[in-house]
């Protein structure tokens, strides 16, 4: 049996669905606020949700009680209304105190890639996780994705190919190893039993390392249309980040002051090892931007 907790978000259910395609009873943690189409969804897959409070270590034990594996990727980022030192960090370690105390033999952790951001809430919280988790007496994984595709071009963050406006941070020029949400759920998936991935820190990107301003141009060639390119210095970040007053102001300045650094993540060898076929930025990118029906040899 196997625990996956933050079964409610997006990586989460991702996680699910990977889980359910290879078979054994999955376990979906979730929060009692969680939403409940995502709860739907999460049932409708085949998991089976488990509700648990991160401030009670009772229910905590509770779903990890009987479970072989637990994979984890609750993160606070992306929900300002919640507190990255409660999830990330105190959520953590309870849940990971919790599956020790039950005998939980494998424990597979989303971390993320990079270590620009050092001081940083978010970077401060992951680290402080994979250091536990290493000393848990756990089969222990780590996994370090690089910046999702899913995310960063999304326009949350300045990416609106529709609009014909993007944003980058930095010069533009540094190559980055986006990786497909899909992807780092598949080697989640594959790391609750794989060998390759027992008692290692795994970083994972796609398949080719790209500078942001070259996937831009991808993103209007595709979409057959220029697109506004708007330049955010890291001068300017770093001023943002020094302003910055919420734990989650200060992790997002971080992680944009390290995407303008860049971060190629060699892929070739860790992908053959774990027999996953990545997904390039071109193929994720065709279905959303270029126009419906229509066929692009852009790469």
């Amino acid at each position: 049996m196997i625990l996956v907790a933050g079964a409610s978000g997006e990586l989460g259910r991702a996680i699910c669905r990977k889980l359910i395609e290879r078979g054994g009873t999955i376990y979906g943690m979730v929060r009692p606020t969680s939403a409940p189409e995502a709860v739907a969804e999460l049932e409708a897959l085949g998991v089976t949700p488990v509700q648990a409070d991160l401030a009670d270590p009772d229910s905590l034990r509770e779903a990890c009680s009987g479970c072989d594996s637990v994979v984890s990727s609750m993160t606070a980022m992306g929900r300002p209304a919640e507190r990255i030192d409660k999830v990330d960090r105190d959520g953590q370690l309870a849940l990971l105190a919790a599956a020790a105390e039950e005998g939980v033999e494998r424990f597979v952790y989303v971390s993320y890639s990079g270590v620009i951001g050092k001081d940083d809430p978010l970077t401060l919280a992951k680290r402080a996780v994979e250091r536990t988790l290493k000393h848990s007496g756990m089969t222990w994984t780590v996994l370090r994705p690089s910046y999702f595709m899913e995310t960063w071009f999304s326009p949350a963050l300045g990416v609106d190919i529709a609009a014909g406006k993007a944003r980058v941070y930095g010069s533009g020029r540094e190559p980055i190893s986006w990786v497909a949400r899909d992807d780092v759920a598949g080697f989640a998936a594959e790391a609750v039993d794989s060998e390759e991935a027992r008692n290692a820190t795994i970083e994972i990107g796609g398949p080719e390392a790209i500078s942001p301003l070259d996937a831009i141009a991808l993103f209007g060639s595709l979409a057959g249309r220029t697109i506004e390119v708007e330049t955010i210095a890291e001068a300017t970040l770093q001023a943002q980040l020094a302003a910055a007053t919420s734990p989650h102001e200060q992790s997002l300045a971080a992680l944009m002051i390290a995407y303008a650094r860049g971060n190629a993540v060699p892929m070739d060898d860790v992908a053959e090892r774990f027999g996953m076929e990545l997904t390039g930025l071109a193929d994720w990118a065709r279905p959303r931007f270029a126009p419906s029906g229509s066929v692009s040899g852009a790469e």
